[in-house]
């Protein structure tokens, strides 16, 4: 159960208590204020904000995410939150997803996404050459939302050269972990800290949007992929318009706001979320080894014996067979 989920962390989070929210700015970074919890209800707190005004380039509404941080024993845990309902200047709700964890609060906020990526390692370039080879297709793909004719932008496109060297690569369904500040993803191949890789990130809005960008590699964990060594990369944006960056938090808060309407739906119909599984202790993997292991040899031997006996045939049916011919030839011939 959700109330369940963020239980041990009542004490923090009961009505009078106060926390720490975090609001991304559009031009990067987090503007950190105090707030009063006045409601908390399952997953869902209602907060008053310490600020009469906020400052002028800070701005929360309906669908926005942020961060929501308590401290516990000098230690500050922190989950994400969306606000559902911006009450006044200064009341809003805000629903939690996922667990408090204690980690270094990061500059933007992530979620896991399913999205079309395109990527190519920049070897050997000047920054300069690859910042103007960025803003290039950057140009190219922003001529198609400011009214310029098809013809116009293919005369644009057939004109551009790359300034640097590339060979993309295309993930058409990818697992990533995408927030306004990098993105995280799983690669079929080695990489190493301060690569720098050209991107294209495929975002499904209405209209869909193509966004271009230059990353940095920021840490490398090796891991397995399909068999062959790869490694899970960590980036942040070098090159990245505002713009931009404003239509990624766009679709993050959709897709969160999705998530959360289809849960709700699932709450009004009387369906149940499952609670997570706990892990298993080394005793419970063990036992669990040792009945698959049972399991396999027992039907493996009733395999073999079927075989045998569709192979033999039963003894007692052969010779209960030729007891019963021999009776009646003998009946026959008297």
């Amino acid at each position: 159960m959700v109330e369940n989920y963020y239980d041990a962390y009542r004490e923090f989070l009961n009505p009078g208590s106060r926390i720490e929210v975090g609001i991304p700015l559009s031009g990067g970074g987090v503007f950190r204020e105090w707030a009063v919890v006045g409601e908390f209800e399952g997953d869902e707190l209602q907060v008053q904000i310490s600020r009469d005004v906020l400052p002028a380039e800070v701005h929360i509404d309906q669908g926005y995410i942020l961060d929501v941080s308590i401290r516990i024993k000098n230690e500050h845990y922190t989950c994400s939150g969306i606000i559902t309902d911006k009450q006044s200047q200064k009341v809003l709700r805000i629903r939690l997803f996922g667990p408090f964890t204690l980690k270094e609060r990061r500059q933007f906020f992530r979620i896991n996404l399913d999205l079309r990526i395109k990527y190519a390692f920049i070897k050997e370039a000047a920054y300069s050459s690859v910042e103007a080879d960025w803003k290039q297709r950057r140009e190219i793909e922003q001529m198609k939302f400011q009214g310029f004719d098809e013809v116009v932008i293919a005369a644009h496109r057939a004109r551009y050269r790359p300034t640097v060297p590339l060979e993309w690569r295309d993930l058409p369904h990818w697992e990533i972990n995408l927030g306004g500040g990098g993105l995280a993803f799983l690669l079929g191949h080695h990489a190493y800290p301060d690569d720098l890789v050209a991107m294209e990130i495929h975002l499904p809005l209405a209209p869909p949007r193509l966004i271009h960008t230059v990353a940095r590699v920021i840490h490398v964990i090796p891991a397995k992929v399909r068999g062959k060594a790869g490694c899970r990369a960590g980036m942040s944006f070098a090159m990245l318009a505002e713009h931009d960056r404003d239509l990624l938090f766009q679709h993050i808060s959709a897709t969160q706001m999705e998530f959360l309407r289809n849960r709700a739906d699932r709450r009004e119909f009387g369906f149940s979320e499952p609670p997570p599984p706990e892990p298993l202790t080394t005793r419970e993997k063990v036992l669990r080894g040792i009945l698959v292991a049972v399991v396999f040899l027992v039907t493996v031997y009733l395999v073999r014996q079927l075989a045998n006996y569709v192979k033999q045939g039963s003894p007692n049916e052969i010779q209960q067979t030729y007891q019963k011919s021999l009776k009646q030839y003998r009946h026959e011939d008297h």
